[in-house]
């Protein structure tokens, strides 16, 4: 049963967040709505995390990496990102913020 109702939750929060636009995130959108950054990421395995916040980058601390699609909030010039989620399989799932002595890194919560 539970796994009944749990397939159902995430199928109506997928036409949600389908219906608000989340899903088909456009770059460089209005800074209040959700944009496609993940070319702003990187892997928290990959070398070059260590330079990201010197490279205008942030670190993705997930599962999925960098392979689906990053949707923020802002527009990471005059509004910072804030308000992430991540892509998978099953809808999208929400990022928290962490700041880390290396620059801030993005992690499936």
């Amino acid at each position: 049963m539970s796994k009944k109702a749990l397939s159902v939750a995430t199928l109506v929060l997928g036409a949600t967040l389908t219906m608000t636009g989340l899903a088909n995130a456009e770059p460089n959108g209005d800074p209040a709505k959700y944009a496609d950054f993940t070319a702003s990421f990187v892997d928290y395995t990959d070398p070059a995390a260590l330079d990201a916040a010197a490279n205008g980058k942030y670190i993705i601390v997930s599962t999925k990496g960098t392979t689906t699609t990053i949707a923020c909030r802002g527009n990471g010039a005059d509004v910072e990102i804030y308000d992430c989620m991540q892509e998978d399989e099953f809808g999208w799932f929400p990022l928290r913020k962490i700041d880390t002595p290396i620059g801030a890194a993005w992690s499936a919560i």
